[in-house]
Formats: structure tokens, C-alpha cells, sequence
């Protein structure tokens, strides 16, 4: 019998991961071992597997792949398509670059923790870009989001879309502040076949000029979300929280959910850039006070019918139609599985490209104290930086990692069911790369979890006997992949 891989799998492998499919629908790879994956690449059209002599397990394994549609049983004219055949990348696999096309701003942000209003991490040059485009595709980086600073000022934007078209790179969301968000850009992206997502930011009615520094930047950020909407863009926000809008979170929300965004995160701002000035100190929430903000707001965001996908913080976390919410802060790892189990789970997905092309694990270490250490791919090629450099350290910190790397999480009574935190949070408290998360610390020791627990398990109930949620739901994220992989 003759079986064909379906045509929307690519053969794939990458540096100490090399027998995986790439998935160009779900756009991710998934990973085999050894013996299942020489039994799939059998499935080339022109090869006999002989199924009677195939073990359980290799028998259990095709048919599964039949059932799902990874493979089907080829004909006579079928073949393997070339850009199916089996290629390997120089570099450790990673699904999306998060990428700073630029560090300056159309906009004076007074919280910008890479200080964009003063270009602080510089800008790259148009040959900087290209080469970047270049060596993602190198490592078999098929997808990208790209931010700033603001990266809709940049004018050569369009040449960079076309070339990350030529290169098969998906442009998957584009991080914006809105202003320059019109019609002729969306033209552009529309003309290359290119519909990414929409991260905008918006922080809070009648309070967003403040924290943005420019007059008019509320209305052009409506503006912007009113057309992504009736044009059929995906849209997002994010929303920072101080004393001048927390009393209109639950109002935000509403106006949002009324514009067609389908998510809002909101928490407090990082202590970083441009919010260590001294007028900051006055406007920034304690982490008891932020915390309070969310237990009193999450009934009312139930009883407003949870009208779009909601994470505050690390807190708590819910999208419309599930029937549980759950916080990023409560990760519970067994001993037995901390040493393989990654301090932060988007490490081994994404990493960040800043405008000065240092590599980091995430955008929010571009000023954390760590950068000396990191390399730019400016100076460095990314297959090397990919492979074996201060980045893959850091990405590849485990749990038993953190909890071995300071004096709280061993001995704390909540180490059972918290990984530790943020990475990020560690640095920027001063705690170091594998310190405790003071958020995490004062989520669990503050006694917070069962509070907002109490908040949000009635509150949930209640909504879900008006809107239960719908039989068979199958999770977004695992769309496409074979159950059995």
C-alpha cells in the first residue's frame, strides 16, 4: 500500500529537532521520534508500506494519521510535491519572532518601557530589515509579528511585507498605537494577500491621550478600530493600568467589546523606560492595589455577559464559551517534571528581535539588565544565536531551574502549584533571571488566589446557566493537530 503525506504538511526538520512536519494551515511544527517518523516519510507516494509487517504502535500510528488527514492512501498520478520534500534548518526551532522594526514613535508614551519616544534602542536600516527577513527564513522562521516603537512609520513597511511574502514568512499580527491605521494601509496588505491580526493599545475611555502624550490619539485609535472592524481585521487590545483609569476598566471593556475586539489584557505597567521617571510614582497601582481592581471588576465582567476574551495580569484569564477561567500564575509542575518543563511556556515558541537586533527571550528584557549578555544579529548570524548563544540559556530555563536558582520557591508552601512567575517581573524587580516573581509571591502569599477565586467561581456559574458553553468545544490552539502526536 501507497500513502501520501497531504499537501498542506511539509517533511521538515531543525537543529536537534529533526524529524518534524511543518503544518502550514496551524503554521507550527510538530515532532516525531525516530522510528514513527522513518514510517512517515514512507508516505511519499512511491514507496510500499507493508502493513502486516508494521508493529502495533506503527500500525496504530498510520492509522491515525489517515483518520486525522496527515496522510492518505496515494493513487496512481499522486506524487510528493517538492517544497513537501524532507529539508532541515540550521537552528533550533522557533514558531514567531516577535520583531521590532523600528524603536522609534509617532507618539510620547509616558510608560514606554523601551523608551520609544526618545528612539533609545535606535532604528535599523532598511539593509538591516532585508537581511533579517533573510535569516528568518535561513532558520526556518515561518512566522513573524511585527512592533515598534511604532512600525507604521516606517515607509519602507510595504517592501519588507512583499519580502517576507516572497520568503513564505507569515505576518501574523502587527503591534500598532493605531494613528497611522487607514485606508490606503490596509490596501497595501490587502494588494499582498496579507490579513494579520490587530494589537492595538487603549488605555481606558477618556484617560488615553494622557498615558499617550498626544493629543487626539483616543479618537485616532477608535478611528482605527472602527475600521479594522469593517474590514474584517481580527483586533486586539492591551490596556495599562494606574490611579487615573482603573475606575474605567469595566466601561473600557464594554466599549471595546462594542467595536469588535475579541480580547483585551490588562494589567499594571512595568517599572521600566520611561515609567521610572518621578511623575510616574504618583499614577502606579500597588500590586494589593491592582489585585483589588480585578476581584471587584470580575463579576461585573460576567454579569456583563463576558463579552470578549479577558486577562488581567497573570491573575485570571477566560474566553467567552469555555466553561472554566484559569490563572497564568497558578502552574502547577510536578518534581519529578521541573527539569524539563520550561520556566515560561512561550520560551521554546518565541523570541524577540529589537530594533538593535539583540535576540532576546522576550520584548520586555530589551532594558532589563541582561542585554549585555545577548547577541545581535546585526553582528552575530541568527543561525548561530538560534543554536548556541546566552539566548538558548535563557530560553531553555527550566522550573527546577528557578526553583533551585533562589532561597523562596524551594522553601515556599506554594511551590506545588507555581513555576515560579515571570522572568521578566524577576528581572526588572532586581531578583535576577531565575529570581522569584514578586507578582507570583504576592498572587499566592497574599492570599489573592482564593480571593479571586471567590470572585470568579459564582460569577462564572451564574453566566454559565445563561450561556453554557457548547458541547464538543475543541481549544483553537489544538485545531489541525492529530491526536496522536
Amino acid at each position: 500500500m501507497k500513502y501520501l503525506l497531504d499537501r498542506r504538511y511539509r517533511f521538515r526538520g531543525w537543529h536537534g529537532a529533526p524529524y518534524g512536519i511543518y503544518d502550514t494551515k496551524a503554521r507550527s511544527a510538530l515532532f516525531f521520534d525516530e522510528t514513527l517518523y522513518r514510517l512517515l516519510m514512507l508516505c511519499d507516494a512511491a514507496q510500499e508500506i507493508e502493513t502486516e509487517r508494521l508493529t502495533g504502535r506503527e500500525a496504530q500510528f498510520l492509522e491515525q494519521l489517515e483518520r486525522e488527514g496527515v496522510v492518505r492512501r496515494a493513487g496512481l498520478w499522486d506524487f510528493l510535491r517538492e517544497d513537501q520534500k524532507y529539508r532541515t534548518y540550521p537552528a533550533r526551532y522557533r514558531r514567531v519572532a516577535h520583531w521590532s522594526v523600528t524603536g522609534a514613535c509617532n507618539l510620547k508614551c509616558r510608560h514606554c518601557f523601551m523608551s520609544a519616544p526618545h528612539a533609545k534602542h535606535g532604528s535599523p536600516t532598511h539593509e538591516q530589515l532585508v537581511r533579517t527577513v533573510e535569516q528568518l527564513a535561513e532558520c526556518g522562521v515561518f512566522n513573524v509579528e511585527i512592533t515598534g516603537g511604532e512600525p507604521l512609520i516606517r515607509d519602507d513597511l510595504p517592501e519588507i511585507v512583499s519580502l517576507l511574502n516572497e520568503r513564505g514568512i507569515a505576518l501574523e499580527t502587527i503591534y500598532t498605537n493605531g494613528w497611522l491605521v487607514d485606508g490606503p494601509f490596509l490596501d497595501m496588505l490587502e494588494a499582498r494577500g496579507v490579513r494579520p491580526g490587530f494589537q492595538l493599545s487603549f488605555d481606558g475611555i477618556g484617560c488615553h491621550d494622557y498615558l499617550r502624550g498626544v493629543p487626539g490619539a483616543e479618537e485616532r485609535t477608535v478611528r482605527a478600530l472602527r475600521l479594522l472592524q469593517a474590514r474584517g481585521y481580527g483586533t486586539a487590545v492591551s490596556m495599562c493600568l494606574h490611579r487615573k483609569n482603573a475606575s474605567v476598566l469595566r466601561g473600557t471593556v464594554n466599549f471595546l467589546a462594542s467595536l469588535g475586539v475579541s480580547g483585551v489584557k490588562c494589567g499594571a505597567i512595568m517599572d521600566l523606560g520611561e515609567w521610572k521617571a518621578a511623575e510616574a510614582e504618583a499614577l502606579k497601582l500597588t500590586r494589593e492595589e491592582e489585585l483589588s481592581v480585578f476581584a471587584a471588576y470580575i463579576p461585573q465582567y460576567f454579569a456583563d455577559g463576558a463579552p470578549l476574551a479577558l486577562t488581567l495580569s497573570g491573575a485570571f484569564s477566560y474566553t467567552p464559551g469555555e466553561d472554566k477561567w484559569f490563572s497564568v500564575y497558578h502552574r502547577e509542575v510536578a518534581p519529578d517534571a521541573e527539569g524539563r518543563t520550561l520556566a515560561c511556556g512561550v520560551l521554546g515558541d518565541t523570541f524577540y528581535i529589537g530594533p538593535d537586533g539583540l535576540v532576546s527571550p522576550c520584548q520586555g528584557m530589551c532594558d532589563c539588565g541582561i542585554a549585555g549578555s545577548l547577541s545581535s544579529l546585526y553582528d552575530r548570524p541568527l543561525r548561530e544565536i538560534l543554536t548556541d548563544s546566552e539566548y538558548v540559556r535563557l530560553s531553555y530555563t527550566t522550573v527546577g531551574d528557578v526553583r533551585n536558582g533562589n532561597g523562596e520557591c524551594r522553601s515556599c508552601e506554594y511551590v506545588d502549584r507555581c513555576s515560579g512567575g515571570c522572568r521578566n517581573s524577576a528581572l526588572i524587580a532586581g531578583r535576577g533571571y531565575c529570581g522569584a516573581d514578586p507578582d507570583a509571591c504576592s498572587f499566592f502569599c497574599g492570599g489573592w488566589e482564593e480571593r479571586i477565586r471567590a470572585a470568579a467561581d459564582p460569577a462564572l456559574a451564574a453566566y454559565l446557566k445563561q450561556h453554557p458553553p457548547a458541547a464538543g468545544k475543541k481549544a483553537a490552539s489544538a485545531e489541525g493537530i492529530p491526536s496522536c502526536l
